[in-house]
């Protein structure tokens, strides 16, 4: 889905978004329950996509694991894999 934050100050298509990035994010991860690895890429997805759209850091976090309900929340990961999701976001905000 194409969305600007920065072109578009449509409420609306900004829900959208959020929902269209929360639904793909919950699908990615729950495919990768239970690989490191795997929870890696679809979190630098989730991060890659919020970025292009340039959303706001604090959105992109608080969308991820904040915000009630969160993406982790959503996808129903065990506790290791919710620690692997933070440690890839952690380790791509380090980087």
């Amino acid at each position: 889905m194409n969305y600007d934050a920065n072109a578009n100050n449509s409420e609306q298509e900004h829900t959208a978004f959020i929902q269209w990035l929360t639904n793909s994010t919950v699908t990615e991860l729950q495919a990768a329950r239970g690989n490191e690895s795997a929870i890696h890429t679809a979190v630098q997805q989730y991060v890659k996509r919020a970025l292009d759209a340039h959303l706001p850091f604090e959105e992109i976090e608080e969308v991820l694991g904040i915000n009630e309900p969160c993406i982790m929340d959503l996808a129903e990961l065990s506790e290791e894999d919710e620690e692997y999701v933070v440690d890839a976001f952690e380790d791509l905000c380090n980087s």
